[in-house]
């Protein structure tokens, strides 16, 4: 709507005039300086052109910001992929709810219970090997009422899971945080369920 009205106004007829136009003048051996200016015209075309390059390198911007990529890097390969299943703890801040840890079992694809997920964030197989993680890039998730997906970087881990590179958290549903104040020292637990996908570095 601004920039229409913009363009609008930088558009519109402007009265030239008349009898004002000096093309040049005697500098001396018989040379001419040109002292035409730019027309109004021509300062409204450059105007317009910059408005229009700012106008879409800011939609640029707002779509990058909104929609950022959690793309793993390329040629990495598929460790693991889990579904957690459990609940993000929120405690009271400034009368405010924070995100305080996630608590969550690990299940494989036969629904069997292979790890868990708590604080750090961390995630932990039944045999002991762990890793830990920090986010990088989110991303909004469609369901309105579920927490944003994720691309997490590994900080450290053992055993099986001490080769991840990096996590994936996707197809996120509930677990968003809590609507209005609270009170100190309150605690929620919203349940939540994830996909986790394991990433190591490929050849």
């Amino acid at each position: 709507m601004f920039l229409d009205v913009l363009l609008d106004r930088l558009l519109a007829p402007v009265p030239q005039p008349v009898g004002n136009i000096k093309p040049s003048r005697d500098i001396g051996n018989g040379r001419r300086a040109c002292t035409t200016t730019l027309s109004p015209y021509a300062r409204r075309l450059g105007t317009i052109v910059l408005v229009l390059a700012v106008a879409c390198i800011s939609r640029v911007s707002i779509a990058q910001t909104a929609r950022e990529s959690i793309d793993v890097p390329p040629h990495s390969r598929l460790l693991l992929r889990v579904v957690g299943s459990g609940d993000q703890v929120y405690g009271c801040v400034n009368n405010r709810w924070a995100l305080t840890a996630p608590d969550a079992k690990l299940l494989n694809q036969e629904g069997s219970v292979i790890g868990r997920h708590f604080a750090g964030p961390t995630w932990q197989l039944n045999d002991g090997s762990w890793v830990k993680g920090k986010a990088v890039a989110k991303q909004i998730a469609p369901d309105a009422t579920a927490v944003p997906w994720l691309l997490l970087e590994s900080v450290g881990g053992t055993g099986r899971l001490g080769s991840v590179r990096f996590i994936q958290r996707t197809e996120t549903h509930g677990g968003d945080t809590p609507d209005g104040s609270c009170s100190q020292s309150a605690m929620r637990r919203v349940p939540y369920t994830a996909t986790y996908s394991f990433y190591e570095a490929g050849q």
